[in-house]
């Protein structure tokens, strides 16, 4: 809550679209063995991932966490990123407390920025207001 107001649910979502495309990418600049490497998976796990297929959970953490210093590297922090940094970060968390566990995530930095008189990051506010992935 911020200042009697509901902040409603944030949108959780995995970007897998957005780590694809990120991941097409730069198999495109690179290499497929090279991009397979950095994310810490096989060659063909990837190309299954870039045709399409869901990949598992344990996969999907490691695209997670290469997406994120992938996006901070290339194309700076956006809402992607973080909502790719946000499921590393709360991984473990039981699915049904993932609402609550973000929610106060973002909300203490919300606070933070609010103490320290600094302006919040847009891809904060969005996720905050429960803005729609990309």
């Amino acid at each position: 809550m911020d200042g009697g107001r509901r902040v409603p649910p944030p949108d959780r979502r995995t970007p897998v679209e957005a780590i694809r495309q990120a991941a097409r990418l730069a198999t495109e600049a690179t290499s497929l063995r090279a991009v397979a490497r950095a994310v810490g998976m096989s060659p063909m796990g990837l190309k299954h991932f870039l045709e399409g297929r869901r990949p598992y959970s344990a996969t999907l953490r490691k695209l997670n966490v290469w997406f994120v210093a992938h996006s901070a590297e290339q194309l700076g922090f956006g809402e992607d990123a973080a909502r790719a940094a946000l499921a590393v970060l709360l991984d473990g968390i039981p699915e049904e407390g993932r609402d609550e566990a973000t929610r106060t995530v973002l909300d203490d930095l919300w606070r933070t920025h609010r103490h320290f008189s600094s302006r919040p990051p847009q891809w904060l506010v969005a996720l905050r207001d429960g803005g729609e992935s990309s």
